[in-house]
């Protein structure tokens, strides 16, 4: 039996990284695992992409203020 191929990861995001990169990354990594529950290490990774989201969303609010 072959073992199931891991989608590549997404590239590692820095914290000068955009809202829209960060929002691309997400949406890459979830739609590499459609139809399906995230496994523990997925879960903490997209976590991870979540808070650099995050940090690039208030990066920008703070910039436009």
């Amino acid at each position: 039996m072959c073992p199931t191929p891991t989608p590549p990861q997404p590239a590692l995001l820095s914290a000068a990284t955009s809202t829209d990169q960060a929002n691309e990354a997400i949406r890459v990594f979830l739609r590499a695992r459609a139809g399906r529950a995230l496994r523990p290490a997925e879960r903490a990774e997209y976590g991870r992409l979540l808070r650099v989201y995050t940090r690039a969303l208030r990066g920008e609010m703070e910039k436009a203020a």
